[in-house]
Protein backbone atom coordinates (compact mmCIF):
# COMPACT_ATOMS: atom_id res chain seq x y z
CA UNK A 1 0.00 0.00 0.00
CA UNK A 2 2.89 2.61 1.17
CA UNK A 3 5.86 0.98 -0.45
CA UNK A 4 3.87 -1.39 -2.52
CA UNK A 5 1.21 -0.96 -5.45
CA UNK A 6 -1.33 0.68 -3.91
CA UNK A 7 -5.11 -0.65 -3.18
CA UNK A 8 -8.66 0.15 -2.45
CA UNK A 9 -9.27 -2.20 -0.03
CA UNK A 10 -6.51 -1.26 3.19
CA UNK A 11 -8.39 1.49 4.74
CA UNK A 12 -7.49 2.87 7.84
CA UNK A 13 -9.89 1.43 10.15
CA UNK A 14 -9.66 -2.28 8.71
CA UNK A 15 -5.75 -2.14 9.16
CA UNK A 16 -6.06 -0.68 12.54
CA UNK A 17 -8.84 -3.76 13.19
CA UNK A 18 -6.73 -6.51 12.26
CA UNK A 19 -3.98 -5.09 14.14
CA UNK A 20 -5.99 -5.02 17.13
CA UNK A 21 -7.69 -8.21 16.53
CA UNK A 22 -4.07 -9.97 16.71
CA UNK A 23 -3.26 -8.28 19.97
CA UNK A 24 -6.24 -9.68 21.15
CA UNK A 25 -6.17 -13.23 19.62
CA UNK A 26 -2.65 -13.81 18.93
CA UNK A 27 -0.93 -16.15 17.93
CA UNK A 28 -3.48 -16.97 15.74
CA UNK A 29 -3.80 -18.78 12.24
CA UNK A 30 -4.32 -16.58 8.97
CA UNK A 31 -7.34 -18.39 8.11
CA UNK A 32 -9.14 -17.72 11.45
CA UNK A 33 -8.14 -14.15 11.89
CA UNK A 34 -9.42 -14.05 8.08
CA UNK A 35 -13.08 -14.99 9.29
CA UNK A 36 -13.16 -12.22 12.22
CA UNK A 37 -12.21 -9.73 10.44
CA UNK A 38 -14.41 -10.89 7.27
CA UNK A 39 -17.37 -12.67 9.15
CA UNK A 40 -18.62 -14.93 6.32
CA UNK A 41 -22.60 -13.66 6.74
CA UNK A 42 -21.37 -10.44 6.02
CA UNK A 43 -19.21 -11.06 2.92
CA UNK A 44 -20.75 -10.90 -0.25
CA UNK A 45 -18.31 -9.43 -2.28
CA UNK A 46 -16.73 -12.17 -4.88
CA UNK A 47 -13.40 -11.38 -3.77
CA UNK A 48 -12.06 -10.99 -0.27
CA UNK A 49 -10.55 -7.42 1.13
CA UNK A 50 -8.59 -9.88 3.77
CA UNK A 51 -5.40 -10.46 1.59
CA UNK A 52 -4.97 -6.39 1.14
CA UNK A 53 -5.44 -5.44 4.36
CA UNK A 54 -3.63 -8.19 5.94
CA UNK A 55 -0.26 -7.33 3.76
CA UNK A 56 -0.33 -3.40 4.47
CA UNK A 57 -0.57 -4.47 8.38
CA UNK A 58 2.75 -6.35 7.33
CA UNK A 59 4.41 -3.48 5.24
CA UNK A 60 3.68 -1.50 8.30
CA UNK A 61 5.95 -4.21 10.49
CA UNK A 62 2.22 -4.45 12.85
CA UNK A 63 2.25 -8.48 12.46
CA UNK A 64 4.07 -10.81 10.84
CA UNK A 65 4.53 -14.89 11.68
CA UNK A 66 6.26 -16.82 14.63
CA UNK A 67 8.18 -19.65 13.84
CA UNK A 68 5.17 -21.83 14.13
CA UNK A 69 3.16 -20.03 10.75
CA UNK A 70 0.79 -18.23 13.47
CA UNK A 71 0.42 -14.59 12.93
CA UNK A 72 1.52 -12.55 15.86
CA UNK A 73 2.21 -8.78 16.84
CA UNK A 74 4.75 -7.34 15.90
CA UNK A 75 4.64 -3.76 16.35
CA UNK A 76 3.87 -1.56 19.77
CA UNK A 77 0.57 -1.57 21.42
CA UNK A 78 0.71 2.11 22.19
CA UNK A 79 0.35 2.94 18.50
CA UNK A 80 -2.60 0.87 17.57
CA UNK A 81 -4.90 2.26 20.94
CA UNK A 82 -6.71 4.63 19.11
CA UNK A 83 -7.44 5.55 15.65
CA UNK A 84 -5.87 9.12 16.68
CA UNK A 85 -2.44 6.61 18.03
CA UNK A 86 -2.56 4.60 14.56
CA UNK A 87 -2.83 8.12 12.83
CA UNK A 88 0.50 9.54 14.51
CA UNK A 89 2.24 6.13 13.89
CA UNK A 90 1.11 6.15 10.35
CA UNK A 91 2.27 9.80 9.52
CA UNK A 92 5.98 8.73 11.28
CA UNK A 93 6.59 5.85 9.04
CA UNK A 94 4.62 5.80 5.50
CA UNK A 95 6.56 8.73 4.09
CA UNK A 96 9.85 7.31 4.71
CA UNK A 97 10.74 6.00 0.89
CA UNK A 98 10.51 9.49 -1.11
CA UNK A 99 10.73 6.97 -4.58
CA UNK A 100 7.28 5.11 -3.57
CA UNK A 101 3.63 6.09 -5.08
CA UNK A 102 2.33 6.56 -2.02
CA UNK A 103 4.80 9.21 -1.40
CA UNK A 104 4.57 11.17 -4.93
CA UNK A 105 0.75 11.09 -5.55
CA UNK A 106 0.39 13.05 -1.70
CA UNK A 107 2.88 15.18 -2.97
CA UNK A 108 0.97 15.77 -6.39
CA UNK A 109 -1.91 16.51 -3.92
CA UNK A 110 -0.10 19.62 -1.76
CA UNK A 111 2.01 20.85 -4.23
CA UNK A 112 -1.65 21.03 -6.73
CA UNK A 113 -2.56 24.58 -3.95
CA UNK A 114 -6.31 25.18 -5.21
CA UNK A 115 -5.70 24.27 -9.14
CA UNK A 116 -7.59 20.97 -9.13
CA UNK A 117 -10.33 22.60 -7.79
CA UNK A 118 -11.24 23.57 -11.07
CA UNK A 119 -11.61 19.81 -12.44
CA UNK A 120 -14.34 18.51 -10.03
CA UNK A 121 -13.87 15.18 -8.78
CA UNK A 122 -10.35 14.44 -8.45
CA UNK A 123 -11.06 10.52 -8.67
CA UNK A 124 -12.76 10.84 -11.75
CA UNK A 125 -11.25 13.87 -13.80
CA UNK A 126 -9.08 13.31 -16.87
CA UNK A 127 -6.98 15.79 -16.25
CA UNK A 128 -6.14 15.22 -12.50
CA UNK A 129 -5.01 12.06 -13.56
CA UNK A 130 -3.45 13.62 -16.60
CA UNK A 131 -1.58 15.59 -14.18
CA UNK A 132 -0.75 13.12 -11.70
CA UNK A 133 0.43 11.09 -14.46
CA UNK A 134 3.10 13.42 -16.02
CA UNK A 135 4.64 14.25 -12.23
CA UNK A 136 4.88 10.85 -11.24
CA UNK A 137 4.78 8.40 -14.37
CA UNK A 138 2.15 5.71 -12.95
CA UNK A 139 0.46 4.90 -15.53
CA UNK A 140 -2.86 6.39 -16.48
CA UNK A 141 -5.22 2.92 -16.41
CA UNK A 142 -3.48 2.75 -12.82
CA UNK A 143 -4.62 5.75 -11.61
CA UNK A 144 -7.63 5.53 -13.19
CA UNK A 145 -9.12 1.59 -11.42
CA UNK A 146 -7.34 2.00 -7.94
CA UNK A 147 -4.36 4.13 -7.01
CA UNK A 148 -6.67 7.76 -6.22
CA UNK A 149 -9.55 6.11 -4.68
CA UNK A 150 -6.77 4.34 -2.22
CA UNK A 151 -4.78 7.37 -1.56
CA UNK A 152 -8.06 9.11 -1.25
CA UNK A 153 -8.82 7.37 2.58
CA UNK A 154 -5.56 7.78 3.59
CA UNK A 155 -4.98 11.27 2.73
CA UNK A 156 -8.08 12.04 4.34
CA UNK A 157 -7.26 10.18 7.63
CA UNK A 158 -3.71 11.41 7.79
CA UNK A 159 -4.77 14.79 8.17
CA UNK A 160 -3.69 16.50 4.82
CA UNK A 161 -7.26 17.81 4.05
CA UNK A 162 -10.40 16.82 3.13
CA UNK A 163 -13.03 15.64 0.71
CA UNK A 164 -16.14 17.40 0.07
CA UNK A 165 -18.37 13.91 -0.17
CA UNK A 166 -20.70 14.66 -2.50
CA UNK A 167 -18.13 16.15 -5.28
CA UNK A 168 -15.47 14.59 -4.09
CA UNK A 169 -13.55 18.04 -4.52
CA UNK A 170 -10.25 17.82 -2.18
CA UNK A 171 -9.93 21.24 -0.18
CA UNK A 172 -5.75 21.29 1.24
CA UNK A 173 -5.56 21.87 4.76
CA UNK A 174 -2.95 19.90 7.14
CA UNK A 175 -3.47 20.95 10.20
CA UNK A 176 -4.03 17.45 11.59
CA UNK A 177 -0.54 16.31 9.84
CA UNK A 178 1.82 19.53 10.85
CA UNK A 179 0.18 19.38 14.91
CA UNK A 180 1.82 15.26 14.06
CA UNK A 181 4.67 16.27 12.56
CA UNK A 182 5.31 18.99 15.51
CA UNK A 183 4.29 16.21 18.02
CA UNK A 184 7.38 14.10 16.20
CA UNK A 185 9.77 16.23 15.92
CA UNK A 186 12.09 18.09 18.00
CA UNK A 187 10.12 21.61 18.73
CA UNK A 188 10.13 22.97 21.64
CA UNK A 189 7.39 25.36 23.57
CA UNK A 190 8.09 29.03 23.74
CA UNK A 191 10.90 29.06 21.92
CA UNK A 192 11.34 31.20 18.44
CA UNK A 193 12.06 29.44 15.18
CA UNK A 194 12.98 30.89 12.22
CA UNK A 195 10.59 29.21 9.35
CA UNK A 196 13.57 27.57 8.38
CA UNK A 197 14.75 26.25 12.06
CA UNK A 198 10.96 25.35 12.31
CA UNK A 199 10.79 22.90 9.17
CA UNK A 200 14.23 21.62 10.26
CA UNK A 201 12.51 20.68 13.29
CA UNK A 202 9.85 19.25 12.06
CA UNK A 203 10.20 15.26 11.41
CA UNK A 204 11.33 13.98 8.74
CA UNK A 205 7.94 12.86 6.73
CA UNK A 206 6.74 16.26 6.50
CA UNK A 207 9.40 16.69 3.11
CA UNK A 208 5.86 15.28 1.50
CA UNK A 209 4.83 18.87 1.62
CA UNK A 210 7.66 21.00 1.51
CA UNK A 211 8.76 19.68 -2.60
CA UNK A 212 10.94 22.90 -4.02
CA UNK A 213 9.87 24.81 -0.53
CA UNK A 214 13.57 25.39 0.50
CA UNK A 215 14.64 27.13 -2.79
CA UNK A 216 11.45 29.04 -3.28
CA UNK A 217 10.52 29.90 0.21
CA UNK A 218 6.83 29.46 -0.67
CA UNK A 219 4.50 27.37 1.04
CA UNK A 220 1.51 25.24 -0.45
CA UNK A 221 -1.90 25.76 0.20
CA UNK A 222 -2.04 23.31 2.68
CA UNK A 223 0.42 24.24 4.74
CA UNK A 224 -0.43 27.65 4.62
CA UNK A 225 -4.10 26.88 6.04
CA UNK A 226 -2.25 24.82 8.80
CA UNK A 227 -0.08 27.44 9.86
CA UNK A 228 -2.82 30.43 9.97
CA UNK A 229 -5.37 27.69 11.37
CA UNK A 230 -2.91 26.75 14.46
CA UNK A 231 -2.18 30.63 14.56
CA UNK A 232 -5.75 31.05 14.82
CA UNK A 233 -6.50 28.84 17.15
CA UNK A 234 -3.86 30.48 19.07
CA UNK A 235 -1.72 26.88 19.36
CA UNK A 236 1.62 29.16 17.45
CA UNK A 237 2.31 32.90 17.11
CA UNK A 238 3.37 33.64 13.48
CA UNK A 239 5.76 36.75 13.27
CA UNK A 240 6.58 38.84 10.52
CA UNK A 241 10.60 40.80 11.71
CA UNK A 242 11.17 43.39 9.73
CA UNK A 243 15.20 42.86 10.74
CA UNK A 244 14.55 38.98 9.54
CA UNK A 245 17.26 38.02 6.76
CA UNK A 246 15.04 35.78 5.12
CA UNK A 247 11.37 36.21 4.41
CA UNK A 248 8.61 33.00 3.52
CA UNK A 249 5.81 33.37 1.98
CA UNK A 250 2.80 32.09 2.84
CA UNK A 251 0.06 31.14 -0.22
CA UNK A 252 -1.70 34.25 -0.45
CA UNK A 253 -4.93 35.00 1.57
CA UNK A 254 -5.87 38.36 1.46
CA UNK A 255 -8.65 38.02 4.46
CA UNK A 256 -6.08 36.56 6.82
CA UNK A 257 -3.86 38.87 9.16
CA UNK A 258 -0.84 37.17 7.53
CA UNK A 259 -1.53 37.35 3.69
CA UNK A 260 1.66 36.14 2.70
CA UNK A 261 4.83 37.09 4.73
CA UNK A 262 6.22 35.43 7.93
CA UNK A 263 9.82 34.73 9.32
CA UNK A 264 9.15 33.39 12.85
CA UNK A 265 6.68 30.73 14.64
CA UNK A 266 6.30 30.19 18.12
CA UNK A 267 4.88 27.55 19.44
CA UNK A 268 2.15 28.64 22.25
CA UNK A 269 1.11 25.76 24.15
CA UNK A 270 1.30 22.05 24.29
CA UNK A 271 0.79 20.67 20.31
CA UNK A 272 -1.44 17.76 20.64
Amino acid sequence: MFFSPIKTEPIPERVLSISQIVVDKGPIDEKELDSILVPSKLSTAKTSYFSPVFETAKELELIGYNEDKKVVFTGKKEDIKSLTAFRLFCNSVVFKDKSSDFYKIISCFLEANDEWLNYGSVTTSAEVIRLINAETGIPSLKLEKDVILGVRFWINFLGFGFFQEQAKVFLPNMYTALKDFIVLGSIEKGKEYSIDEFLDNLHSSSSVALKNARTSQILNLAMSNALRLLHDNKEIELKKNLDSEKTWHLFPNEEHEFTSDITHIIIKKAVK
